[in-house]
């Protein structure tokens, strides 16, 4: 009996350091890496362009004027490109609303050089190709004849 007992105590132990010495031996695992951060995209570093952000305060400034119920703003350098969407269509009246809203865009961002203000419907769809495009990441230079064709058909207002 006492012979049983010492082959099983010691079947148990060698059991016990076999498995521990199997189970030791086997490299630890690295836990997994966190993700971190990644660089912004280019589509995302154009988002935040100063034209971008000169764009978004035109527009801001724009619709504040009584009669403009919409704006689409483009900026290339020091020329600004504004939409219109006007409550009326009245010749006069359409002039004056274009008008206020030249006089605030220059008052508003003295570096402009031409503010280009428009109510046609045809000009203003163009217009909101071009800031789509320019808002999905493509660069405004590959706008540069669609806004050059568009700045023909506008009377520029000049600083």
């Amino acid at each position: 009996m006492i012979i049983l007992k010492k082959l099983l105590v010691g079947f148990l132990l060698t059991l016990f350091l076999s498995t521990c010495l199997i189970t030791g031996c086997t490299p630890a695992r690295k836990p997994a890496p966190r993700p971190t951060k990644t660089a912004p995209t280019p589509t995302d570093r154009t988002k935040m362009t100063p034209d971008k952000q000169r764009a978004d305060r035109i527009a801001r400034e724009a619709t504040q004027i009584k009669g403009v119920r919409k704006t689409v703003v483009v900026v290339s350098g020091k020329t600004a490109f504004i939409g219109l969407d006007l409550e009326t269509r009245e010749g006069a009246a359409s002039k004056r609303v274009k008008d206020q809203v030249a006089r605030r865009v220059t008052t508003a961002e003295p570096s402009l050089k031409t503010v280009n203000v428009t109510a046609d419907p045809d000009l203003v769809t163009r217009l909101r190709k071009v800031a789509d495009g320019i808002n999905k990441g493509k660069p405004v230079s590959s706008f540069s004849r669609e806004l050059s064709e568009i700045g023909r058909r506008i009377e520029p207002k000049m600083r």
